[in-house]
């Protein structure tokens, strides 16, 4: 049996999308945290853990995005080795 893969929508799809639209507006605050849940920006926090209590609080289990503002973001881990298996 062969496993296709679909296309579905990329996690926080539309809270990344968000995130590089306010991009501009965020770099005033660059080094903090921004929270945001779909198209709305919740807030920018001076530590994740804080953005992230917030959006625990605020949203629960739902998903929403906690990312650093910076105007360069930096890659910490890139792999060519991607094994895709198919869950059985």
């Amino acid at each position: 049996m062969e496993c296709e893969i679909t296309n579905p929508a990329m996690a926080l799809e539309k809270e990344l999308a968000t995130f590089q639209r306010e991009l501009p507006n965020l770099l005033a605050e660059e080094g903090k945290f921004v929270v945001i849940f779909g198209d709305e920006l919740v807030g920018t926090y001076t530590s994740y853990e804080d953005a992230l209590k917030v959006g625990y609080e605020k949203f629960g289990l739902k998903p929403f995005l906690v990312k650093k503002i910076q105007a360069l973001e930096q890659v910490h881990y890139f792999s060519r080795d991607l094994a895709l298996s198919c869950p059985t």
